[in-house]
């Protein structure tokens, strides 16, 4: 998966020299996009705001009626008992791959590209995903740690373990699923900004297998994987709509507004969904 890793960001490089070389064959500046964290300040400002907060809470709530329930113990013993097998386990060690730490600084990357160099279709999806990545890690971390919830094999060295999804503030960090979070944000981005209806649903498609192997490796409850999930799904919507406002009041403006920088045209907008299917 690593030599995987490398051919995608060779080729996202490749297609950024290459759009800066045929740029400079005609005389005209690299399109870029916007410099590193520039909306950063802005996307905080719109995702952690009265609303953003009471979408968070809501989405808490919701985790809560499955802990609380009874339903986050029994979809864990049902998916044990009936589901997990030797197949979906090599299925849960392939799809766990895709929501590992690194690819944050995978996704980083594609954003000095897209700054740098040239802005693609491909670099644009990588920056917005980094953005979003930016913008969602602070609510996750805190909700990790402040819920306060274990995981489904905490504690079964005991003989009368028993999985408990409650909460506990700050006793443990697992109340909501980090590798849910980070795969779902790509997938979750390429829904956001494409308009085509089949490819919107395979997108979202694409962001379920690797919270699901979470559920397999028993490493979270369901409720810590829908967290995660909807925590992804908030700050992706966040990005798109600071990168959706942008976009409408430069089309307000009789010329389309350009950023300050001698040596090349940055995007405007910021937004890939023009160029996609």
């Amino acid at each position: 998966m690593i030599f995987v890793l490398a051919a995608l960001f060779v080729f996202a490089l490749f297609w950024s020299l290459r759009s800066l070389r045929a740029a400079r064959a005609m005389g005209l500046a690299a399109p870029r996009g916007r410099y590193p964290f520039r909306d950063t300040g802005r996307h905080y400002k719109q995702h952690y705001c009265r609303r953003g907060f009471l979408r968070l809470g809501g989405a808490v709530a919701v985790a809560a009626v499955l802990v609380y329930s009874g339903a986050d113990t029994a979809v864990e013993s049902w998916h044990a008992s009936r589901i997990r097998s030797t197949g979906t386990d090599k299925a849960s060690h392939f799809f766990k791959f895709f929501g590992e730490r690194f690819w944050f600084g995978f996704w980083g990357s594609f954003m000095l590209l897209d700054s740098l160099i040239a802005s693609t279709p491909l670099s644009r999806w990588g920056r917005c995903t980094f953005e979003a990545m930016v913008v969602g890690l602070p609510a996750l971390w805190t909700t990790q740690r402040v819920l306060g919830a274990s995981r489904p094999t905490d504690g079964e060295e005991r003989p009368d373990h028993v999985p408990d999804p409650r909460y506990r503030p700050f006793a443990d960090d697992n109340s909501a699923s980090g590798h849910a979070f980070i795969a779902a944000m790509p997938w979750l981005t390429l829904r956001r900004h494409s308009t085509v209806r089949p490819v919107r649903l395979a997108a979202l498609a694409a962001a379920l297998p690797t919270g699901w192997s979470r559920l397999n490796d028993r490493k979270h409850f369901f409720s810590q994987i829908v967290l995660g999930y909807t925590l992804a799904w908030q700050a992706v919507d966040t990005v798109g709509a600071v990168g959706d406002s942008r976009a409408a009041r430069e089309m307000d403006t009789e010329e389309p507004r350009r950023d300050s920088d001698p040596d090349g045209v940055r995007s405007p907008a910021g937004d890939f969904r023009s160029e996609l299917p």
